[in-house]
């Protein structure tokens, strides 16, 4: 029953965080559809876990988990705008949950960490790229490369924690 809470409780703050700001639904929906949308997300993200994420995961195949789950998402698209969630939106989706899974002691180190505006801005990042709006790997990358390179002059032994370090609630 405690895991089955905590679990739900994740869950909706994954979506909560990577749906707020990204405009993921149309303005005209079938509110069932976003529930059953929901639940079905939220069964693949455990299975990704379950299946992939027990032991540690190549950067190649990460990324090609985040492209799975834009493509998995058209399965909804007569509820999403674009037909789909989009890069971005993937990654931050998937990057977060592994986060708390990681946190939570369920899974290892993930390759790499949610990226969004906050931790662009910690990084220092000349160009802050719109992660709500990347269509593919590209500009994620740019930031996680920089992320690498900022890595290397800190004490921290992979992304994760270098994200878990510079993020903070305002």
């Amino acid at each position: 029953m405690k895991e089955l809470f905590i679990n739900k409780e994740i869950f909706l703050l994954t979506t909560s965080a990577s749906f707020q700001r990204a405009n993921v639904y149309k303005k005209i929906r079938d509110e069932k559809e976003v529930k059953y949308f929901k639940n079905m997300l939220q069964g693949y993200l455990q299975n990704l876990v379950e299946n992939d994420y027990q032991k540690q995961v190549s950067e190649n195949i990460h990324l090609e988990n985040i492209k799975q789950l834009s493509v998995y998402s058209e399965n909804f698209s007569k509820i999403l705008n674009n037909g789909k969630l989009n890069f971005g939106v993937s990654q931050k989706l998937l990057n977060l949950y592994l986060k708390y899974m990681w946190c939570l002691g369920k899974i290892p180190t993930p390759p790499h960490f949610p990226v969004d505006r906050i931790i662009q801005v910690k990084l220092n990042i000349p160009e802050i790229y719109a992660w709500t709006k990347m269509e593919d790997e590209q500009d994620y990358l740019e930031v996680i490369n920089y992320a690498k390179d900022v890595l290397k002059e800190l004490k921290y032994k992979n992304l994760s924690e270098l994200e878990l370090n510079l993020f903070s609630r305002k």
